[in-house]
């Protein structure tokens, strides 16, 4: 997952893990690892939060030593390592003992609802998108009123490009319980659907119901910041950006969208800083991925070039453990001009296994140009926007496309839909984009 999709999974689930529905039971001998949390950057002394969640590993591993076979504890120990990992970014540190522990707890009760569910929403982070559908359904048969199920099997179908079932799933979630998680999900999908006032009113109610300086909260705000951003309201981001900051000061995706804004306005250096702090902050990609990109766009090939090493490295490391991150890393070749073949061949096994979800299709469609085989990315680009979404880079990329197919019309109708409903798409798009439109711009005068 990339993009828009990633950032609701990542902050609304509690994520990731690996391992299969059935495993085995492990011998009573083997000892099961349950270690303390590690200090959080940036928390001189350590905080209230933090606090609270060492209590509750010293609580339930306590509980676990005593009661092996209650499954309950474990799923508790799991969801707080998990919850660590998204706070945090260390989620090669904490990853592993939550799906150890949740692969006991599934040895004791292998149809244990809790545990299946929270492993299927760990598979979603893990990009194994139809095994998560497969194992939130199986959930959900056994408990069909549990809202957090249907919000797994939500994004699950978002990312297969089930369109339809997710909005059913998301109607579902919110009559069972209206919360942060589902009016969130509301919003990501009136958004895709090309409806951003809709969009905006569901992630202010999830911001809403929130609690101050809680994590969810933050998340929230930080997705409707970038619903303004992408209308290219940057005063209105910005001031979302820094209310995230007062209530959580060391919230790096508040940094990262300063960034954004400031690299927006024209302000490189503070683009910069924010992206560098944001980085000291958490170990996050994201943020390495950024600082390539900004660089790239500035012309500084020496600090891109460490930038696209450390995100190359980053990716490796996700995928040694089970991450499935064809997809991202795709991108951010075609972003950097990096090993063109290898980002077609990347992009094209993501669209085979999910051909309907849009940002395969865009990335796959692009990865065609980019290989100077643009009639074969015609269909899959204009499949890609069959939803409405107003999204520029989406309307770059069809433009682009159009263009190499001597379809100068087509291609100033896309370039300028991208402007009009993004007006400062992306660090990594912003100066392509731009000399397109200043392209077809000249042709058309011609005309």
């Amino acid at each position: 997952m990339s993009g828009k999709i990633k950032i609701i999974v990542v902050i609304l689930l509690v994520s990731i893990g690996v391992g299969s529905f059935f495993v085995l039971r492990p011998s009573a001998k083997t000892a099961l690892d349950i270690p303390d949390l590690t200090p959080r950057s940036g928390e001189t002394t350590p905080s209230p939060e933090f606090q609270k969640a060492q209590a509750t590993i010293v609580r339930y591993r306590d509980e676990v030593h005593q009661h092996p076979a209650v499954v309950k504890n474990y799923v508790e120990l799991a969801q707080v390592y998990l919850q660590e990992a998204r706070i945090t970014g260390k989620h090669h540190q904490y990853l592993p003992i939550a799906d150890h522990i949740l692969d006991v707890a599934l040895s004791y009760e292998p149809k244990n609802f809790d545990a299946s569910i929270l492993k299927a929403s760990m598979l979603m982070t893990l990009h194994q998108f139809p095994k998560a559908r497969d194992m939130a359904e199986q959930a959900i048969a056994s408990n069909p009123y549990n809202a957090f199920a249907y919000g797994v099997l939500c994004d699950a179908h978002v990312e297969l490009g089930q369109y339809d079932a997710a909005v059913k799933d998301c109607d579902k979630m919110m009559s069972t319980r209206p919360d942060l998680r589902s009016y969130a999900r509301a919003s990501y999908l009136r958004e895709l659907h090309g409806d951003r006032e809709g969009a905006i009113s569901a992630m202010k109610l999830a911001a809403d119901v929130g609690e101050f300086g809680q994590e969810n909260r933050e998340w929230a705000l930080y997705n409707l910041a970038n619903i303004f951003l992408g209308m290219g309201k940057l005063d209105t981001a910005a001031f979302i950006y820094r209310g995230i900051l007062e209530e959580r000061p060391n919230y790096a995706f508040a940094m990262s969208g300063l960034a954004q804004v400031a690299y927006a306005k024209g302000d490189n250096a503070g683009a910069i800083e924010w992206l560098v702090k944001a980085s000291q902050v958490s170990p996050e990609h994201i943020f390495v991925e950024q600082l390539a990109d900004i660089y790239h766009a500035t012309g500084d090939k020496q600090a891109e070039k460490t930038m696209e090493d450390k995100a190359l490295d980053a990716f490796k490391s996700h995928e040694q453990n089970g991450w499935d991150v064809d997809r991202e890393v795709a991108v951010f070749l075609l972003n950097h001009d990096l090993n063109i073949p290898e980002a077609l061949e990347r992009a094209k096994r993501e669209y085979d296994r999910r051909p309907e979800n849009i940002d395969a299709l865009d990335t796959y469609a692009w990865a065609l140009y980019r290989s100077g085989r643009g009639q074969e990315a015609l269909p899959i680009i204009q499949q890609a926007m069959r939803l409405k979404t107003e999204n520029g880079i989406l309307h770059y990329h069809a433009a682009s496309i159009y263009s190499s197919l001597n379809r100068s019309t087509d291609a100033a109708t896309e370039i300028k839909l991208a402007f009009t409903e993004t007006p400062y798409l992306n660090i990594a798009t912003i100066a392509p984009a731009t000399k397109l439109r200043t392209s077809l711009s000249q042709v058309a005068s011609l005309n």
